[in-house]
């Protein structure tokens, strides 16, 4: 017997004896209930919950409490005599129709500060975004902070600021990034360390916990720790089951290393499976609807550069000049995504540029947007996409869900494959006529 399949055979019973535990345990405890699930925590509802507490005037009610511990860890505003007046918005429109997630102004007779958070717990960056960002910081106040928040600490990408940016403005008490969960051991090492922050999230919303005497607010800060840590990079497998592998690896250096070597391999074994089914939902759509016999696009699974997709464009569709170079040619195009590192968090939608357009560009996608957005009034636009929407729950997340995946791909189709077609069918049914009415040819 193959040390792999001993390895599992004698592992199986011992997960399956932890998990009768946790079902008992949760009957009573519940543990694994947090009451954020049952919330809107896209980027827009995480934001308006940090928001909400570094307000001094929230409905919270503890004043500048929760504010003054941020301002006290990442050594912002050392008088900080003003801080009852600090007023916080979310989502502030600044110059070139951009907009900062949360901006805590302070200011007084004689000097402005602000605080400013780009929350990026699922979505990658525009180009330039946080170049733009503290361009319009440095020009309207005296001191201020823009925090990059991502979910284990990584940094913002290279086409949205350059590192000789940062070091030619002496940007190291300017910008900053906090992960929303600090994972163990440093896996971060790069050129931005000096610019990383020693306190997740998470940590401030302990601290948040631990000065809040009012056990409804100790209770939500609770689960707000929790959520976080358990989405952005905690662990997130039940104690019992978790003890009973460790326990299991742990107990001889053959178990430890096959261990290792399984865990080696699992990231391109999961990356296989996920390329396969975006193969076979490509594959699939034009097999089972009529489209434009110009419809093409491409598709790609790169996990590690958040680079997880499907587009697909008429060649009838006419560019944005500044972006003929994507894959795309520079179209309008419809789109599945993945928002968060790996295949998580996926979305479907219009995307079509933003920004560097001509003035004809401009109108052509205003006309784009409003048209889109009269018949799909239930779901926003922003940025790039004048209209997207979450994928349904079910499918939103991948990780979960691969063994599944791998069985439909061998077998040829099933119940997520058809999921995928019918999305990309709806849309195309609703959204090609616009298109073509405003972008053909």
């Amino acid at each position: 017997m193959h040390d792999y399949q001993r390895f599992f055979n004698e592992l199986a019973p011992r997960l399956k004896t932890a998990r009768v535990l946790e079902r008992e345990l949760d009957l009573q405890l519940a543990r694994r209930f947090n009451a954020l699930d049952y919330l809107l925590t896209d980027e827009l509802g995480l934001s308006r919950i940090i928001a909400d507490l570094l307000n001094p005037r929230g409905s919270h009610g503890q004043g500048v409490l929760f504010l003054k511990l941020l301002l006290d860890k990442i050594k912002l505003l050392p008088t900080q005599g003003n801080l009852g007046q600090a007023l916080v918005e979310v989502e502030k429109t600044i110059k070139g129709d951009r907009r900062l997630d949360i901006c805590v102004r302070i200011e007084d007779d004689e000097s402005k500060h602000c605080l400013a958070i780009e929350n990026k717990p699922y979505a990658g960056d525009q180009e330039n975004q946080i170049k733009d960002y503290l361009d319009w910081l440095k020009a309207e106040y005296d001191e201020f902070m823009l925090i990059y928040l991502s979910p284990e600490g990584e940094p913002p990408s290279s086409d949205s600021i350059e590192l000789t940016y940062l070091e030619k403005h002496s940007m190291y008490q300017s910008f900053k990034i906090m992960p929303y969960h600090e994972t163990q051991g440093d896996i971060w090492e790069d050129e931005f360390g000096d610019y990383r922050l020693d306190y997740p999230l998470t940590e401030w919303l302990a601290d948040c916990r631990k000065n809040c005497d009012v056990d409804r607010l100790r209770w939500f800060l609770g689960e707000a720790k929790t959520f976080c840590q358990r989405t952005f990079g905690g662990n997130i497998m039940a104690g019992s089951e978790g003890n009973a592998i460790q326990e299991f690896v742990l107990s001889n250096r053959q178990n430890w290393d096959t261990a290792l070597e399984i865990c080696k391999h699992l990231p391109e074994i999961k990356e296989q499976v996920c390329s396969t089914l975006l193969e076979r939902i490509w594959e699939t759509w034009p097999s089972r609807y009529t489209y434009p016999d110009d419809l093409c696009g491409d598709w790609g699974y790169r996990a590690s550069r958040g680079k997880c997709y499907i587009a697909m464009y008429r060649e009838s569709w006419k560019p944005y000049q500044a972006w003929t170079h994507r894959s795309y040619g520079g179209r309008t195009h419809l789109r599945l995504e993945a928002a968060d590192s790996g295949p998580n968090q996926w979305f479907i939608g219009v995307c079509s540029p933003n920004d560097k357009l001509t003035a004809d560009e401009e109108e052509r996608r205003q006309k784009l947007v409003e048209a889109m957005r009269s018949i799909e009034n239930k779901d926003g636009g922003e940025a790039w996409w004048p209209w997207w929407k979450w994928v349904d729950e079910k499918y939103l997340d991948w990780d979960p869900l691969i063994p599944g995946i791998n069985d439909e791909c061998q077998n040829g189709g099933g119940e997520v494959i058809n999921y995928f077609v019918e999305e990309f069918a709806k849309l195309a049914k609703r959204m090609i006529p616009i298109i073509d009415r405003i972008e053909g040819a």
